[in-house]
């Protein structure tokens, strides 16, 4: 593979300053670095691709990208140090996975100036990935440094090009550049990465929040992958996955560094599994599946399904990657066509294959799959691929899919309240138990209603089962976290466990949902008057103010509790707190601790 060398008449224009001349020897000696920084999926929790960042000399004033793009840009040199990081990049990734032994996408950055560039000459990414032998669809273009385009068309055509080929495509920083809105709807990218001015500190900017909602809410609409930049605390994490992020990427996760290991610098919490409402992966589905290598031909795969009339599909697999899916009815279709089999038997199956099967990671929870299987409309193939940290495991079915998840909800009715869907108390009692016997903290919060009683006997049984209704909706928007569990103690009466995280922001929430879709159960009279006036429990006519939450919040610490009876006395305590506030509020009791806190 040639090197990405100077014109001379750039080289002669770089000897003027002591930065020129490093820039050129960078060029002549290719000494340009490598660092992989891990995206990583929210669904399962594993490294999903790595992106390529390009680093100048150690102990260098051009180490840093920022410096040495510029610097090249200043010199009429970008786009040979555009081509010159690409290569190098798809070098060294094939180096780094080949000692790690996984088959993570590589993201590759191709800056707009680049694109448009007339000498940019089309296929030079392709002929380095053929040289080092990376797969096609193993690889990501990410659009950088986004800039006005005086040719939008184009543009429009250089990124035709790469998807023609094969490849997928993501734009960066959403929300830094120019035009993003207007350039995700003309290029309809596969992803889009949230610039990181977004992400901070969203789990206390309420903007940023709405922002995220509306995101996502397009990125579905035009089935766009959303990846968070810049993660670099577990609150903002968190919310991320409340959201429904479908990648994040930042410091907390992992710096970036020349290794591409699928280990992580951030630990998850173990998740809990909750026998009432579990959270069982696809792994229950996956069965063995005839496989072919990537290099069969049509004439092969014709052959190979002859002798096996009950095979409807083969994925085709290399090195233990999944790069497509034949299906028997599209050869079938094929072979039925004018001179099918003479015309086509030579040539590779990759002109035939799917080359985007729906694919899940054997860790993926069986509702997260039926859910994106249904909004993909992707049911009509019947099958889905299963992997492992990117490693092929085997095939699912959909018809075996919704079995499994009829069963679960059959299941987890046995236990549910009826008025609320939510978990009674025997699951309840189940789910402390698990957490105690993880011996690794978490907290209880018990919510009461204020008032329920009187405005109960006021305006009637069923103005209060809609209450009731209201409260387990309420703590369904609020909380999302696929770790917290949500029960129905009965009557007005609920309790959240949830691993020791954001709990006075989950606490807020709740308050707040809970005092405004209240005002709905009130006339405009009793709304303006702030309450009613009903017979207390001596019959006397007393005024009660508008409904609000009471919430006890228990903080369990490994070691306090071995059973969930010495648990409830703490509990009452946090209940009776909470209700001693007068109402919309919330009440902490640290276990390690004898006093109480008020918040």
């Amino acid at each position: 593979m040639e090197r990405v060398t100077l014109p001379d008449e750039k080289c002669s224009g770089l000897q003027h300053s002591s930065l020129g001349r490093e820039l050129k020897d960078i060029f002549d000696h290719q000494r340009i670095q490598t660092h992989f920084q891990p995206i990583v999926g929210l669904k399962t929790r594993s490294v999903f691709a790595f992106e390529a960042l390009t680093r100048g000399p150690d102990n260098s004033a051009l180490y840093s990208p920022a410096h040495l793009f510029r610097l090249a840009s200043d010199h009429g040199c970008l786009l040979e140090m555009d081509l010159m990081a690409r290569r190098v990049s798809i070098k060294n990734f094939m180096k780094a996975v080949a000692q790690h032994q996984n088959q993570a996408k590589l993201f590759l950055n191709v800056s707009v100036s680049s694109l448009m560039n007339v000498d940019h000459r089309s296929g030079l990414t392709l002929d380095c990935l053929n040289y080092y032998g990376l797969n096609i669809h193993q690889v990501v273009i990410e659009i950088t440094e986004l800039q006005p385009v005086e040719d939008s068309g184009l543009f429009l055509n250089a990124i035709q090009h790469y998807r023609k080929m094969g490849f997928k495509v993501a734009i960066d920083d959403l929300g830094s550049g120019y035009n993003g809105l207007k350039l995700w709807s003309e290029v309809k990218p596969d992803f889009v990465k949230i610039d990181k001015h977004f992400i901070a500190n969203i789990d206390k900017q309420a903007d940023k929040y709405r922002f995220m909602e509306t995101i996502l809410t397009l990125a579905k609409s035009m089935g766009t992958k959303i990846i968070a930049e810049g993660v670099e605390t577990e609150a903002e994490l968190q919310i991320l996955e409340k959201l429904g992020v479908d990648f994040v990427q930042g410091y907390l996760l992992k710096r970036p560094s020349p290794s591409t290991a699928l280990t992580l610098d951030y630990k998850w919490n173990e998740v809990v599994q909750d026998v009432t409402n579990p959270k069982e992966t696809v792994k229950l589905l996956c069965r063995e599946a005839f496989t072919m290598p990537l290099s069969t031909t049509i004439d092969q795969m014709t052959d190979e399904l002859l002798q096996r009339p009950g095979v409807d599909y083969v994925p085709i697999v290399e090195k233990g990657q999944v790069h497509g899916m034949v299906w028997r009815r599209e050869l079938t279709e094929l072979l039925a066509s004018k001179f099918g089999r003479d015309l086509h038997g030579r040539k590779n199956i990759a002109k035939l294959m799917d080359p985007s099967p729906l694919v899940f990671d054997i860790n993926t929870p069986l509702v997260e799959a039926s859910r994106e299987i249904t909004e993909n409309g992707s049911y009509d193939k019947g099958t889905f691929v299963l992997t492992e940290q990117g490693q092929f495991k085997g095939c699912g079915s959909f018809m075996e899919l919704l079995r499994v998840i009829t069963d679960l909800k059959i299941r987890s009715a046995q236990y549910a309240n009826p008025l609320s869907g939510l978990p009674g108390n025997v699951p309840i009692q189940t789910m402390i138990q698990q957490y105690l016997d993880r011996q690794s903290p978490f907290v209880v919060i018990y919510v009461d209603v204020d008032n329920f009683k009187p405005y109960n006997d006021y305006y009637s049984f069923e103005e209060g089962d809609q209450v009731i209704s209201a409260v387990a909706r309420v703590l369904k928007e609020s909380i999302g976290l696929q770790e917290a569990f949500i029960g129905h103690v009965g009557g007005d009466d609920f309790v959240v466990v949830m691993p020791d995280m954001q709990y006075e922001m989950v606490c807020q929430r709740i308050l707040k949902g809970f005092q405004f879709a209240s005002l709905n159960f009130y006339t405009q009279e009793d709304r303006h008057r702030g309450g009613i006036y009903a017979e207390d429990r001596a019959g006397e006519k007393v005024f009660f103010p508008m409904m609000s939450l009471s919430l006890g919040v228990l903080l369990v610490h490994p070691g306090v509790f071995d059973h969930t009876q010495k648990l409830s006395s703490y509990a009452t305590r946090a209940k009776k707190g909470a209700k001693s506030q007068g109402g919309n509020t919330y009440y902490v009791v640290d276990s390690r601790q004898v006093g109480l806190m008020r918040a």
